[in-house]
């Protein structure tokens, strides 16, 4: 199952183009299967809050990762990050893929 998941992992990262980070990000949050904080990603991947949250925002805007607001301890919000199902991720490689053929196509009809 692992190599598997890693396969996939690696083949969206391919046709998406989608940084180390992000695949990291990806990879932790598919094998975890919780939802975690933006300080706990970065403690598991070892990269800086601001590469991470660079990151989790094109990973979110893609459909590879959602979000779920919760409150910390303190009282305040924050969002914990979790991976969908493989096959919602294929679902949105998909998607993505197909938006931008569409783009491609406006751009060629144009010129």
């Amino acid at each position: 199952m692992t190599k598997k998941l890693n396969n996939s992992i690696a083949q969206i990262s391919d046709i998406l183009g989608i940084s180390a980070t992000s695949r990291m990000i990806l990879n932790s949050l598919v094998r975890t299967k919780k939802k975690l904080s933006v300080s706990e990603i970065t403690a598991r991947i070892n990269r800086s809050e601001r590469s991470v949250r660079a990151q989790l925002k094109i990973l979110t805007k893609l459909e590879l990762v959602r979000r779920k607001v919760s409150i910390t301890k303190k009282g305040r919000l924050a969002y914990r990050y979790f991976a969908p199902r493989i096959n919602e991720l294929a679902k949105s490689v998909r998607k993505e893929t197909l938006r931008r053929l569409r783009n491609l196509e406006k751009r060629v009809k144009w010129s």
